[in-house]
């Protein structure tokens, strides 16, 4: 079970617009490439990638929350999605997408050994050529102190303050595991002082 599903339908209505990142996606889509959404959530990117450009069908979301995903089914009934951990291996078979996207869930990934692990399957399931588009947090500085010392902080959300858990990372990290991974990386940026965001293609 995931820890979102005890509170998914509060995290869903925070989910609903697009984040100012998005913009640098959109120059990498052709019209009819196959995305795969990895921690889709609420499908909170589809929303934001037009049917013209991407077709119904076209788009994969992969979540571990069972709530989260009926939140999406819903919305996108003739689109596809699938339960499971994105730091495992992917139910998908080798170049079967030109994108992979991450949108804030590589942070979920506790472990160095995931992290390695999802790098690995992304370049499997990405067709040659393809693009691997990234964000990640840049943990609050507010939540420094309570979890000083520590790679994976816990961090409230909501009014109730349910626990989150985040593995602290930096574009330094990203970079080294792109490149050990076989990417050629075409940016790695921080927006907003808040995201990580990293383009890298698979050669």
């Amino acid at each position: 079970m995931s820890e979102y599903d005890a509170f998914a339908d509060d995290f869903s209505a925070t989910r609903k617009n697009p984040w100012p990142e998005f913009d640098l996606l959109f120059p990498l889509l052709r019209r009819g490439d196959r995305v795969l959404d990895l921690g889709c959530g609420n499908a909170r990117l589809r929303h934001s990638l037009p049917e013209t450009m991407i077709p119904a069908g076209n788009y994969f979301g992969f979540d571990l929350s069972q709530e989260l995903l009926q939140h999406a089914k819903a919305a996108f009934p003739n689109d596809h999605f699938f339960r499971g951990d994105f730091g495992k291996e992917f139910p998908f078979g080798a170049d079967n997408f030109e994108i992979v996207t991450a949108v804030a869930s590589f942070h979920h990934l506790l472990s160095t050994s995931e992290q390695h692990q999802f790098f690995s399957e992304v370049s499997r399931v990405l067709k040659p050529d393809g693009m691997l588009f990234l964000t990640t947090w840049k943990l609050p500085k507010k939540f420094r102190w309570r979890n000083l010392g520590r790679r994976n902080w816990t961090i409230p959300f909501g009014s109730e303050k349910r626990p989150r858990t985040y593995r602290k990372t930096s574009a330094r990290l990203l970079r080294s595991l792109a490149k050990k991974h076989g990417f050629v990386i075409q940016s790695c940026t921080l927006e907003r002082d808040r995201n990580f965001v990293l383009i890298a293609q698979k050669k």
